[in-house]
């Protein structure tokens, strides 16, 4: 029996190994990379970095076994996954945390086991079953942080799809726990075969399940980007669509010009000046409404100025714009859109149903690094702040926050 328990341990702390470093990997994937290789690379690295810390588990003590560790993850992070000196020191913060958090875990399951008078055949047995929770619990920290920190890329995941996520790792560390409780009256070889198809089939289905959340999540970042972009491709229409009705009508005036200034002849010749003067600004008018109006010399957001001011002034809104500096040129044209299209329209439906003071106050500027965007309207009531947030007033969606990324 004791060299039973012994075998299986081993193998499964053989199994851990890879599933730990697995954990590493992926969370360096996943977190923020600027270096891209054949795949040949990454899963060379990934056995590299397997036979190193089961040497260093054989010859070495714990605290070089974690330095190695962190070493190794440092190498491997810094020349296959991010290369900027900063991400150094976060992996080195995040291996740390890691060795925290799975201490935490080991005494939160002795507190529970003491509490719910859980017992095991041996301490072996015990070591065993902490040794596969502390992996699973490694599993969801590393995923929820990283998606935790992907939020402020607008990657939309409901608290309900946080909670389907949960559902299968706490399940299994149940399950898990429960197994290893019952499974001791008696281990024969052909148990320890079927414990660890039970173990490996658990492990691979919380990988696979946490994959498909990973790809919900980015699916829901596509599905972002392309409403943004049909937005941004949308403004062009209407913007282009504009332009075409302008030179529609230059065309007309061009071709009525004779007529406009041998009317103004006219009216001088005869003395009626005041008349001619207003026949004039009145021609100074149209002129101005057929020429492109240059707010910004952003090309974008020239373009969803023109956009907007028109739609405005469509609900009788006077819009006021004094932009000093616009080099946004370090944004990205799908960020411009987002930014100034939501904020534009957000003023604009807040007034377009106002009775009086129908205005918007459109200001940028830069004050030393920083790009100062100040939008002021007036509201047909105050807003109503919920806890930290405001409280959104739209009826049919749920209002969506600005992140920057």
């Amino acid at each position: 029996m004791s060299n039973s328990i012994t075998i299986l341990g081993k193998i499964i702390t053989f199994i851990l190994g890879f599933f730990s470093t697995y954990i590493i990997l992926d969370f360096m994937s996943k977190f923020e990379r600027n270096l891209y290789y054949k795949k040949i690379f990454y899963i060379t690295a990934y056995f590299i970095f397997n036979l190193i810390i089961l040497m260093s588990k054989v010859y070495c003590s714990e605290t070089l076994n974690f330095i190695i560790t962190i070493g190794v993850t440092l190498i491997i992070g810094h020349f296959l996954y991010n290369n900027k000196k900063i991400y150094i020191l976060y992996y080195s913060l995040y291996i740390i945390t890691l060795i925290i958090f799975q201490f935490t875990v080991i005494l939160i399951f002795q507190l529970l086991c003491v509490k719910f008078n859980i017992n095991f055949y041996s301490g072996d047995i015990f070591v065993i079953t902490t040794s596969i929770i502390v992996q699973f619990s490694n599993l969801i920290a590393s995923r929820l942080f990283i998606a935790c920190y992907k939020k402020k890329k607008v990657e939309n995941i409901t608290s309900i799809q946080y909670l389907n996520f949960l559902v299968l790792p706490v399940f299994s560390i149940f399950y898990i726990t429960t197994l290893m409780m019952y499974v001791q009256t008696y281990l024969a070889m052909e148990d320890i075969i079927l414990l660890l198809i039970n173990i490996i089939s658990i492990i691979l289905l919380n990988i696979f399940t946490t994959n498909i959340f990973q790809s919900i999540s980015k699916n829901n970042e596509l599905k972002n980007q392309l409403n943004l972009y049909n937005k941004q491709a949308e403004i062009n229409y209407e913007y282009y669509n504009s332009l075409e009705n302008k030179y529609k009508n230059s065309r007309k005036v061009i071709h009525d010009i004779k007529n406009h200034m041998q009317t103004i002849e006219g009216l001088y010749k005869i003395n009626e000046y005041e008349k001619a003067k207003k026949y004039r600004d009145d021609m100074y008018v149209i002129f101005e409404s057929l020429g492109q109006k240059y707010y910004s010399r952003n090309r974008v957001l020239n373009i969803i100025l023109n956009d907007k001011i028109q739609k405005a002034e469509g609900y009788g809104i006077k819009f006021q714009c004094n932009i000093k500096n616009s080099e946004i040129n370090f944004i990205e044209d799908i960020d411009i859109t987002t930014i100034f299209s939501n904020l534009l329209d957000n003023s604009i439906d807040g007034v377009k149903g106002l009775t009086k003071d129908k205005c918007i106050v459109f200001k940028m500027d830069k004050f030393n690094d920083f790009i100062l965007i100040n939008i002021t309207n007036p509201l047909s009531e105050m807003p109503i702040k919920n806890k930290t947030k405001f409280k959104s007033t739209k009826k049919t969606i749920r209002g969506l926050d600005l992140l920057m990324y």
